[in-house]
């Protein structure tokens, strides 16, 4: 059963390891749901915006944060995200399609740090307050196959992350949140093509809205 949100807005957030084409997805369904007349806001994380998430953009592509910096870098990024972003375009009724959220530090930072990604996501929903997403999609790869696509992009690794090490237990981390965690979350073969994934998560967050609303949000 779906979480029931005292809230206008939604919020779907896409998840998955480096490479699996989250970005990309998230783009074209971005332009799908305006081209339907929904009001759309698109975010991510890192920010580009506060001053924590400028700084993990800066030092990480060189691997230069520790695991302690890091998580305390994303969660500062977060709670400003959270605050001047994302709850306020929930007020506003908008539909908010993220390109990776709390559940990404869950994910990575457990494989860095002596903590579960179980009490990152519940620091997160406690301690920062974070909206829990209507569907969270796992965008599911390989780690081979995500770190193919992803030094392919540039022709050199993220040292922080684009490990395969720790790109197998980053996937292992979201496949085992689908079973465990309390969160609403869809699995999608992100090994397939652009398209074919676009219009999967498409048709969910469509569903999705007009289950809650019993109407399309326009």
């Amino acid at each position: 059963m779906p979480i029931e949100f005292d809230r206008t807005g939604f919020l779907f957030v896409l998840e998955g390891i480096d490479g699996s084409g989250k970005t990309c997805a998230c783009g074209e369904i971005v332009n799908k749901l305006q081209a339907e007349g929904y009001n759309v806001v698109r975010l991510r994380e890192p920010t580009i915006e506060s001053e924590w998430g400028k700084e993990i953009r800066k030092r990480s592509p060189a691997g230069e944060l520790t695991p302690e910096e890091e998580l305390d870098l994303y969660s500062k990024d977060r709670a400003w995200h959270i605050a001047n972003r994302i709850n306020p375009a929930l007020e506003d009724g908008k539909v908010v399609l993220m390109d990776r959220y709390f559940f990404a530090s869950g994910a990575y930072q457990s494989t860095v740090l002596d903590v579960h990604w179980s009490e990152i996501l519940q620091l997160n929903r406690i301690e920062l307050s974070a909206p829990e997403p209507d569907i969270v999609f796992i965008l599911d790869v390989p780690a081979e196959v995500g770190l193919e696509r992803a030094t392919g992009r540039t022709g050199k690794a993220n040292l922080q992350f684009e490990k395969i090490d720790r790109l197998i237990q980053v996937r292992q981390n979201y496949l085992e949140m689908v079973e465990q965690d309390s969160g609403t979350f869809k699995v999608i073969d992100a090994c397939q093509s652009l398209e074919k994934v676009v219009d999967e998560v498409y048709n969910e967050i469509i569903q999705r809205i007009k289950c809650r609303n019993g109407s399309s949000q326009r």
